[in-house]
């Protein structure tokens, strides 16, 4: 038993510690070093933006190489905001499968359905007022010669973007709303709010 410890504490070291070669070159970037937000995006938001830090959350998001940096960036911006939404979801439809399975009858199946297929979609609409807060790119130069598939130059682009929580709630109230609509039962309706209420109070304590 104490060599399978050992040897399991070898090969966990061993891994933490293995390096991978790179098959593309830095060959520019905006910043001389890689931001530290990238990997500690909170940490460095407690420190760096005092006066909002209390009222926001933040999200990173990096992109694969694109073909243009100003396109790289954009979608970065676009899918930080739209892992805004898919949290929120995740959070609602938790709470919501929590209820049914509680009991089956709290909620009809054109509102768990439409819970299920639609509303991580349109939450997307839902999150406004989310802001660039950091922005880091960089030019990869790929090549053959270092283990890639062709030589190309690639644009990545990471971002830090900040929501108030005051629009987060107003997206709860959003999805609150539009939940209340695709009910078709009064015993459902009624249940709505401490669905949402429930996923508002997990969200805020993540």
């Amino acid at each position: 038993m104490k060599f399978s410890i050992i040897a399991l504490l070898l090969l966990a070291v061993s891994c933490s510690s293995r390096s991978f070669k790179r098959d593309y070159k830095v060959v520019d970037a905006s910043h001389k070093e890689i931001p530290e937000w990238i990997n500690e995006p909170m940490e460095f938001a407690e420190d760096e933006d005092d006066d909002d830090f209390e009222s926001h959350r933040y999200y990173v998001y990096s992109t694969e190489p694109k073909n243009s940096k100003t396109i790289a960036c954009e979608i970065a911006k676009a899918r930080a905001t739209s892992e805004i939404a898919s949290e929120i979801t995740q959070f609602i439809q938790q709470s919501l499968a929590s209820t049914i399975q509680g009991d089956p009858t709290e909620m009809d199946q054109k509102l768990s359905e439409y819970v299920e297929d639609n509303l991580a979609k349109e939450t997307q609409s839902f999150v406004i007022g989310s802001k660039t807060f950091k922005k880091y790119w960089e030019k990869r130069r790929f090549e053959k010669d270092l283990g890639a598939k062709k030589d190309y130059d690639g644009y990545v682009c990471s971002v830090l973007v900040k929501i108030s929580k005051e629009n987060l709630e107003l997206a709860f109230n959003r999805a609150n709303q539009k939940l209340v609509e695709k009910a078709d039962t009064t015993k459902a309706k009624a249940k709505v709010a401490k669905v949402i209420e429930d996923a508002r109070e997990a969200f805020n304590n993540n």
